[in-house]
């Protein structure tokens, strides 16, 4: 009769290697996905439109800068305002003062991606906030005023993926 020697084969260590690797990278996919992932307001410490008044857009036709002792919060944002009437017609009816695309550049938005803003550049259409980037590279609210009822359709089909970007 042949005996047959059983021989173990000691693992090849590349595999493990590669084992831990993959591992890893579904660990840092997963993490990325959710808990980076970007968030949907544009915020200051935790204050949109960078403490400006939301309601000032609206009723007063420019932005005014808000009191950090008159504030709201609503959907986890703080909000600032210049004085209590304003501070009460927000809370009677906050979604209609928010800034479109949770404060981000409405223009930047229509493209497909988050982009800060500066809120004195702003226009109110419709009775909807949009506001934009105006800096060094130049005024992101010249493009959108040329084609308002494009970039708002297209900004607007964007809007639910671009909200989940990674923060610029």
């Amino acid at each position: 009769m042949i005996r047959v020697l059983q021989t173990r084969v000691l693992p090849n260590p590349t595999q493990y290697y590669w084992c831990i690797l993959t591992s890893f990278a579904v660990i840092m996919a997963a993490l990325s996905s959710s808990a980076f992932a970007g968030s949907t307001y544009n915020l200051d410490d935790g204050v949109a439109l960078e403490g400006y008044d939301p309601v000032s857009f609206f009723t007063e036709k420019k932005p005014k800068k808000g009191k950090s002792a008159i504030v709201t919060e609503f959907d986890g944002v703080k909000y600032q305002f210049s004085n209590e009437a304003n501070k009460k017609a927000f809370d009677a009816s906050p979604k209609k003062y928010q800034p479109a695309y949770g404060g981000w550049c409405a223009t930047a938005t229509a493209g497909g991606y988050k982009y800060p803003v500066d809120p004195t550049n702003y226009v109110v259409t419709d009775g909807r906030l949009f506001v934009f980037y105006k800096g060094l590279f130049g005024n992101a609210k010249d493009p959108w005023v040329k084609d308002e009822p494009n970039h708002i359709k297209k900004a607007d089909k964007n809007w639910p993926e671009v909200k989940t970007l990674p923060d610029p």
